[in-house]
């Protein structure tokens, strides 16, 4: 709604008037905007640059400059899980839809964790997370889930030839 509507009419057909309500109602829709992305920075999965920033330095977090946002974000949700001390709950909080397996040798001290992850960056963050989270005495080890030829048998030779291997063993 534009700021001239506020004032009576006979003020309106003023040239100074309206020039000095132009110049504000510009002012007000860039406090508008600024507080509309407010709300959203309250929240990691919401949160833009700023507010990124904002969560990062509260909990220590040094960022590259070449970091995404969503590694940003997702790291931010690893350092506020690491205080749990259930696997499964951490795992839940930071890799999305399930993509992740769990095998526990109990006789031999082993926790593997398989990630559905795309990126070794993200592969990182979970083993911190749940290293700091396990016991010490259990042997940690976390790998990403790669396309077994099984997966990839389906395909015929001609459809994959424009790959790499490494591309092919990464797709997720």
């Amino acid at each position: 709604m534009e700021l001239i509507s506020y004032l009576p009419y006979y003020m309106r057909e003023y040239r100074e008037i309206n020039e000095i309500m132009s110049a504000e109602e510009r002012e007000f829709a860039v406090l508008r905007k600024e507080t509309e992305g407010c709300a959203s920075n309250f929240f990691i999965d919401t949160a833009d640059e700023n507010g990124i920033k904002r969560f990062e330095k509260m909990l220590g977090i040094q960022s590259g400059t070449d970091e995404s946002l969503d590694y940003r974000r997702f790291r931010l949700k690893a350092k506020l899980t690491e205080s749990r001390t259930n696997v499964i709950n951490i795992l839940d909080s930071i890799v999305s839809d399930g993509g992740w397996t769990v095998e526990y040798d109990s006789e031999n001290y082993r926790l593997e964790v398989i990630l559905d992850l795309e990126n070794k960056n993200y592969m990182d963050e979970v083993y911190e997370a749940l290293d700091r989270a396990i016991p010490a005495n259990i042997e940690l080890k976390c790998s990403i889930l790669h396309t077994t030829h099984r997966v990839l048998s389906k395909y015929r030779h001609s459809q994959l030839k424009g790959y790499r291997h490494s591309e092919l063993q990464n797709i997720v």
